[in-house]
């Protein structure tokens, strides 16, 4: 849960109105944020961890405004053309390609802006982009730069520039080992013979995503009228986004947006062109256990910040784009419930009495994993969603996968159909930690050949485990759950051959067991023996 401090004397200025903390108790709670006061300070927990948007005061302000009545409707954000434009260097391609980028004028600053700017970079970056991965987000004062800018690729030593809060000339390379920021995101370059740099036309360095900005353009005070702002990364998924909440908070500040021209790629940012969902106000209705005429939706809807238009037994729900949670209509109809209010929703009572009980496969389940920590085996959770490299390089799956319409991040693009890889990785990223290291997993996997969630058992031992150890735990776990079973001979080119076998019960092939091949190991970068034992529990 992602947690901001805001003020509450800016948040007065921002909204023009002066709340009670009773008062803002209440609004906190429809926008679902947990409030702590000190004073002039509030600390906020964010529970809506889809929502970035509301990691500023900025933000919060304009949930707020639509809620007390103070604006309604979709925030009024236009983007007036220019000619300002970015060079993108085609060596970047494989290196941090895709670049999205914003001009804003007119911006009134203070402290507190300047503290609220910061914070919701930092989030943004850290939260949203995946610890600047994904995205990262560069502020520069527009007034010391010369255009057109160029996004290129240069080698570690091929220029200097003083990094911001810094005295001392530095190359990139020089960066990466000695500036706090080189150090710390210096492994997003890592392996790469160039590194990105944004430079205007006089040759000065504006920055050097992900790491640090200059000292000289990317230095922005309370004296600094308009902006230039940039969002790095590989995908304009993630980056537009970014892009879009940060212009968006900078507009609650009094600043005019100017759009930037990517000829290369044939883009120009930012767009608030409204995005449209079609809201059928009778599931609406029925969702929530309400009798709301179409007219009182859209009233609600406008409150949220919204628009809603009725059209016959529907309403037409515009939004801006830098709501990037909106999925389908059931996110609009959770905003309608909290403009409404959680307390004045009426539960109903089930009209069908029904008798609770435990799961078979739950009992199956806590019965393996006792008998597994009583051999001093420690259990592990791993995620469902994992990368193809995981599935289909690292170790070699041929089955067919489940790919992710619209991952968050490309770790989470396939849905498992193994639990071997994920406990694989588990050991990868433990390599420095006491062995041998005995470790199981009961977990959900999807087998698409089927169409149906299998619950798998997969149990990993390394640094001492052999075929012998791994069968043996197999037949004492299938022989106490009084199963016929037999194992025979395999061929698996993730497992070395003569040392692993098919588990099959009444004939039937239900999992495998051996020791991990050197190569797969080796894809890991696990250096220790390591055997393994899956089968499908159901």
């Amino acid at each position: 849960m992602p947690s901001i401090e805001i003020s509450k004397r800016d948040l007065a200025d921002i909204t023009g109105k002066q709340f009670s903390e009773k008062e803002l108790e209440k609004l906190f709670i429809q926008i679902k944020c947990d409030p702590h006061f000190e004073s002039d300070l509030i600390k906020l927990d964010v529970a809506d961890v889809n929502r970035p948007d509301l990691l500023s005061c900025e933000g919060i302000a304009r949930e707020l405004k639509g809620i007390i009545g103070k604006e309604k409707g979709l925030p009024k954000i236009s983007v007036e053309k220019s000619d300002y434009t970015v060079k993108v260097d085609p060596e970047l391609k494989n290196i941090r390609p895709v670049i999205a980028c914003a001009v804003v004028k007119n911006i009134k600053l203070n402290e507190e802006a300047i503290k609220q700017l910061i914070q919701l970079q930092e989030k943004l970056c850290e939260n949203f982009g995946r610890g600047r991965k994904e995205a990262a987000l560069g502020i520069y004062d527009f007034d010391k730069i010369s255009w057109p800018v160029s996004y290129k690729a240069i080698k570690p030593d091929e220029i200097k520039f003083i990094p911001l809060d810094s005295s001392e000339l530095l190359t990139p390379a020089e960066i990466l080992r000695k500036h706090e920021k080189g150090i710390a995101y210096g492994p997003l370059l890592q392996g790469f013979k160039k590194y990105p740099l944004l430079i205007d036309n006089k040759k000065e360095v504006l920055s050097m995503p992900p790491i640090i900005n200059s000292n000289s353009t990317g230095k922005v005070t309370e004296k600094t009228r308009n902006l230039f702002v940039e969002v790095t990364g590989f995908s304009l998924r993630f980056i537009i986004p970014v892009l879009n909440i940060m212009i968006a908070a900078l507009v609650e500040r009094g600043g005019k947006i100017y759009s930037v021209k990517i000829p290369d790629e044939k883009l120009t940012t930012p767009d608030f062109n409204p995005k449209n969902i079609t809201l059928d106000f009778d599931y609406c209705n029925r969702i929530l256990g309400t009798n709301f005429k179409p007219a009182e939706i859209v009233s609600l809807l406008e409150k949220a910040r919204y628009y809603g238009r009725i059209n016959g037994d529907k309403i037409e729900v515009s939004y801006l784009p830098y709501r990037q949670d909106i999925m389908d209509e059931r996110d609009v109809i959770e905003d309608i419930a909290l403009m409404y209010g959680y307390e004045n929703l009426k539960p109903q009572e089930a009209e069908i009495s029904t008798i609770g009980k435990v799961a078979e496969i739950t009992n199956l389940k806590d019965k393996i994993a006792y008998m597994l920590i009583g051999l001093r085996m420690q259990e592990v959770l791993t995620f469902t969603l994992t990368n193809k490299e995981n599935l289909t390089k690292k170790f070699v799956d041929k089955g067919e996968l489940i790919e992710i319409a619209n991952p968050v991040s490309s770790n989470y693009q396939f849905v498992r159909n193994t639990l071997i890889p994920a406990m694989l990785e588990f050991i990868s990223a433990n390599t420095k930690k006491e062995f041998p290291q005995k470790i199981f997993e009961i977990g959900e996997c999807y087998d698409l050949k089927n169409r149906k969630t299998k619950t798998k058992l997969c149990v990993s031992i390394s640094g001492t485990g052999n075929f012998t150890e791994i069968r043996q735990i197999a037949e004492y776990i299938l022989r106490s759950l009084n199963l016929k079973f037999e194992v025979k001979k395999s061929d698996n080119e993730n497992f070395i051959e003569g040392r692993q076998a098919s588990i099959l019960v009444n004939n039937k092939e239900v999992g495998i067991l051996g020791e991990i091949s050197p190569k797969t190991l080796k894809n890991f970068g696990i250096e220790t023996p390591t055997c393994v034992l899956e089968f499908d529990l159901n």
